[in-house]
């Protein structure tokens, strides 16, 4: 120990003594120390951390398939459901759930709230028990039961003062009354960002087995595997098949880990960004190591010295490294504080409420992956160099350092690191290229509309006091009207599923003339409830036929607009209109909708993915309550969101409005990872040319100062300037193109991880490859033009008096 600590004060003294090398070396690992830690982070928060539940490798998430349609994953038909939890015996319990919006009243002012409707159980199944109060009871998830809510932990405190006898409070939801049974514990939001739970309480007279919209949630008995449940669930699935061949022909179970099946959707990207910051960190540890050996050849008398005076070569490495480490620690420190900055940067580009289940603290792991990472980076730029200076030759170092063997090893060993930082910093490029491309090509991408100048927002209607369907058509048809009149609205009207925010509401189509199919092999198609104007006030082309009128009521003969997708594919050499369709499980005997009109296809879920084949029906025949305005404004839309939220006030002072913003923010918001992802790659491609470029100036300018005596006689022997700029030009650019060359190989190999982010671009695009290795080409010759034309202006008669 008392040696340790002479080292550590001596490496102190000695980097005090250069406070611009060390802060150089401290600033450049920090960058790649604090780029590993955030990304780390959101790794540990997503990947690694467990949910926050007892026990939460038990749980999984349960759901339909239909693979027969290609479907992997789709909602729960709730009768299903009650025959899965009462036929499996690999399960402690099963329950379902469905998010929702609810108003809440009588608590201050109207808002909308984000809520769960909550099978009995599921908070047991999870185990996580109430703050204050109880947890539903089988009772009171019955249809005919008077409400009863649990709120969440901020909801109680912002909304009821942390009042500690809320129990047993009536509030107001949707305009019924319910009872406040109780508090959940802070940041609990299940799913997802939920503030308040009611009772699922379902009737199976009106869910049927065609509806599918539940989510499921089950706990393993122990003993249990995945899979062993995976297996039962399948046996049932076909039991039930069997039972109901029409509504369930070719429906399974999914069993999934309910940890893997939450971050499945984050874990390839996040693991990338992984891979791809360890390149930085490692250009950094490269660039610090030409560092640390330029350093220790200017030291190498100081080590002959101590080597004269019996200090063994483990003592001359053990110093050298305790140095390193000593830098390395420094850079950690320096990389946590740039980790929390870039983090909470990272947070505030991310436009959407993360999931209640994603921390990104610097807990524990965060900590500890950073020290280590920082030894690690200590011993791995810092090794190199302690070999180098501790194998010198005694005798040839105190005669003449600047000519030693070492020195000419040092060299080789200075342009094998650029040549890896090169390598390195081209296959970021590239990758960064492909994303950015990727990114720009979606930006291009039509969404099937115009959403300049629109402005949207969402209104739901409490069935409580809007039970008949007349009241909620003269709601909407009041409010579109009288938003429509304000100035500066060019047009308005409503939508039960705004495109590009991922509504999935879908049923299986017949087509009149074509063969009845079963819902299992039934085209599924795309279904949207939309007012009188819709399709003007969004700008989507009215290509055929005509649009919904006053005259298509609840009493008059049922109407529907079809896509042209689907007019394509049922009528390719015909007109559509006129034509019938309907929807839903034949046994049904829904009734049939004649097509009035054909529009432009429109992307409901992702710019990157084409959604299904959509129908469009009036509002005026599906009074649903819960629609989103849409309104083109002449000039700015955000300033009508005060006049539109009035005249929703005028209407029903009750009622909240939710999710104001304007369509080209819907749009932004649609693509934000695809954005988040390119501007990473982008930045820590940057970093990483940025630090390159810095490493082949270094070598080439120390090059050039220790061949200074050597120009000279040239230029004194008659050389020319040319000669020398070639010269040097020649050996810089002859590691930049082994870089170059080994850097395309490594993207050639590696981008392939990044298919199944790009979007129309191959992982291996010529044009993409092309442009980088010129462009780090061109860096690396302007790298090596600056030293050689400083080694021009060298005085010969100077040069041959040096050293």
């Amino acid at each position: 120990m008392p040696k340790l600590l002479q080292d550590l004060l001596y490496a102190l003294r000695t980097l005090l003594m250069k406070p611009g090398f060390a802060l150089i070396v401290i600033v450049t690992l920090g960058l790649g120390i604090g780029a590993n830690t955030a990304i780390f982070s959101f790794v540990n928060g997503i990947l690694l951390r467990p949910l926050p539940y007892p026990e939460p490798d038990r749980l999984a998430l349960i759901n339909e398939t239909a693979f027969k349609r290609g479907v992997t994953e789709m909602g729960i038909s709730f009768p299903n459901s009650l025959d899965w939890r009462a036929r499996n015996h690999v399960f402690e319990d099963m329950a379902t759930y469905q998010g929702a919006n609810f108003s809440l009243t009588g608590a201050g002012e109207p808002e909308q709230v984000r809520g769960t409707r909550v099978s009995h159980g599921l908070l047991e199944i999870l185990r996580v028990p109430p703050l204050m109060g109880q947890t539903f009871t089988a009772d009171e998830d019955r249809p005919d039961q008077n409400g009863v809510v649990l709120l969440g932990y901020g909801l109680w405190q912002s909304h009821f003062g942390s009042d500690p006898n809320i129990a047993g409070r009536q509030v107001l939801l949707n305009n019924r009354p319910h009872t406040v049974k109780g508090v959940m514990p802070p940041g609990f939001k299940f799913p997802e960002i939920a503030e308040l739970w009611i009772p699922l309480a379902l009737d199976t007279k009106l869910w049927t087995r065609t509806d599918h919209g539940l989510g499921g949630v089950a706990r393993l008995k122990d003993g249990i595997s995945f899979s062993q449940a995976q297996a039962e669930m399948n046996v049932i699935a076909r039991q039930i098949e069997a039972e109901n061949p029409v509504t369930n022909e070719g429906l399974g179970v999914g069993v999934t880990n309910m940890h893997t099946a939450l971050a499945g959707d984050y874990r390839e990207a996040l693991l990338i960004l992984l891979g791809v910051v360890t390149c930085v960190l490692l250009v950094a540890c490269a660039n610090v190591a030409n560092l640390m050996l330029a350093r220790a050849m200017a030291r190498q008398k100081e080590v002959a010295v101590r080597t004269a005076l019996g200090a063994s070569r483990w003592r001359i490495v053990r110093q050298l490294l305790t140095e390193s480490l000593l830098l390395g620690t420094a850079g950690g420190a320096l990389g946590l504080l740039l980790a929390m900055w870039g983090l909470d940067l990272l947070l505030a580009a991310i436009p959407i409420k993360l999931p209640f289940w994603m921390n990104f603290g610097l807990d524990l792991r965060v900590l500890g992956f950073t020290l280590v990472v920082s030894l690690l980076t200590g011993l791995v730029f810092g090794i190199a160099p302690a070999l180098h200076a501790s194998h010198s030759d005694l005798n040839e170092t105190l005669k003449e350092p600047g000519r030693s063997a070492a020195g000419v090893g040092r060299n080789r060993s200075r342009n094998v690191l650029v040549v890896v930082e090169i390598a390195l910093s081209l296959v970021l490029l590239v990758g960064a290229g492909l994303m950015t491309g990727s990114f720009l090509r979606l930006q291009h991408v039509s969404p099937g509309l115009n959403p300049k100048g629109v402005l949207t927002m969402g209104v739901v209607l409490p069935q409580a006091k809007y039970r008949e369907p007349e009241q909620r058509s003269q709601f909407f048809r009041q409010l579109i009207e009288s938003v429509r009149a304000l100035p500066g609205v060019e047009a308005a009207a409503a939508t039960s599923t705004l495109p590009l925010t991922g509504g999935n509401w879908g049923r299986s189509l017949t087509v009149e003339g074509y063969p009845v199919l079963s819902v299992g092999q039934a085209p599924s198609i795309q279904h949207t409830v939309v007012t009188q104007g819709y399709f003007a006030a969004l700008g989507i082309p009215l290509l055929m036929g005509r649009d919904f009128t006053e005259t298509d009521g609840l009493n008059a003969p049922k109407v529907t607009i079809i896509d042209e997708r689907l007019g394509r594919e049922y009528w390719p050499n015909a007109s559509p209109l006129g034509k019938r369709v309907r929807f839903g499980p034949p046994e049904d005997n829904e009734p049939w909708h004649t097509v009035v009109g054909v529009v432009g296809a429109v992307r409901h879920e992702r710019l990157d993915a084409e959604t299904r084949k959509s129908v469009y029906l009036p509002h005026l025949q599906i009074p649903v309550n819960g629609l989103s305005l849409v309104v083109r404004a002449a000039a700015k839309p955000e300033t009508l969101t005060g006049a539109v939220r009035g005249k929703v006030r005028e209407i029903d002072s009750d009622l909240p409005v939710m999710r104001v913003m304007t369509m080209e923010e819907v749009v932004a918001q649609s693509v934000w990872q695809p954005r988040l992802y390119s501007i990473l790659f982008g930045v820590f491609a940057v970093v990483a040319l940025l630090l390159a470029t810095v490493g082949i100036y270094g070598v080439m300018s120390y090059t050039v100062s220790t061949r200074t005596r050597e120009f000279g006689l040239r230029m004194a022997l008659g050389a020319q300037s040319g000669d020398l700029i070639r010269l040097i030009l020649g050996q810089g650019m002859r590691l930049a193109f082994l870089g170059v060359a080994a850097g395309l190989l490594s993207a050639f190999a590696l981008t392939r991880l990044l298919k199944n982010l790009l979007f129309e671009v191959t992982a291996t695009d010529p044009m993409t490859f092309a442009l980088i290795a010129v462009l780090l080409t061109l860096v690396a010759l302007v790298a090596c033009w600056l030293p050689a034309r400083r080694a021009t202006k060298v005085d010969p008669l100077v040069a041959l008096r040096y050293e």
